[in-house]
């Protein structure tokens, strides 16, 4: 009877620690990728989650501060004088529709490729994975540029 009681209390104990380690380790504004967003990322091979949460510091800039930043703009700079893309390759400089300009960044990777070098804001020193140099997923990053713009609203 005395290892069933025992039993009972370490349960609950447990179960309270472990709510409250839970509480404590959910920071406000602190939000990571929604399941299914993070499953699509996972199973077409890009490799946003590794530095990027909707809210909050990780490697690279939120979700939510892209978002806002490019809210209400139509045009993306892409490539230029001080862009490298992750293998170190330059890109000319070129102006497109916003969606299109950045699916090329994320397609590319790089250290900023253009307007909103997030090194200035939120001192990255790694430069962003390239996703999909080859150009084989366009329609996939499509999807995600759209959902991360979708942030903004």
């Amino acid at each position: 009877m005395k290892s069933i009681i025992f039993g009972v209390i370490a349960a609950v104990g447990l179960t309270v620690a472990g709510s409250v380690m839970a509480a404590d380790a959910a920071v406000p504004g602190d939000v990571l990728i929604p399941a299914d967003k993070l499953a699509f990322i996972k199973k077409n091979k890009l490799l946003c989650h590794t530095c990027h949460k909707i809210q909050g510091k990780l490697i690279g800039p939120p979700w939510m501060d892209v978002a806002k930043v490019y809210k209400g703009q139509k045009t993306y700079s892409f490539g230029g004088d001080v862009y490298k893309d992750f293998k170190g390759k330059k890109h000319p400089q070129e102006t497109l529709p916003l969606v299109e300009g950045l699916m090329k960044k994320v397609s590319h990777g790089g250290n900023g490729g253009g307007a909103g070098n997030w090194a200035e804001t939120h001192k990255i020193t790694a430069p962003m994975f390239a996703n999909d140099p080859k150009g084989e997923k366009q329609a996939e990053i499509k999807e995600l540029v759209e959902f991360v713009l979708s942030l903004a609203k």
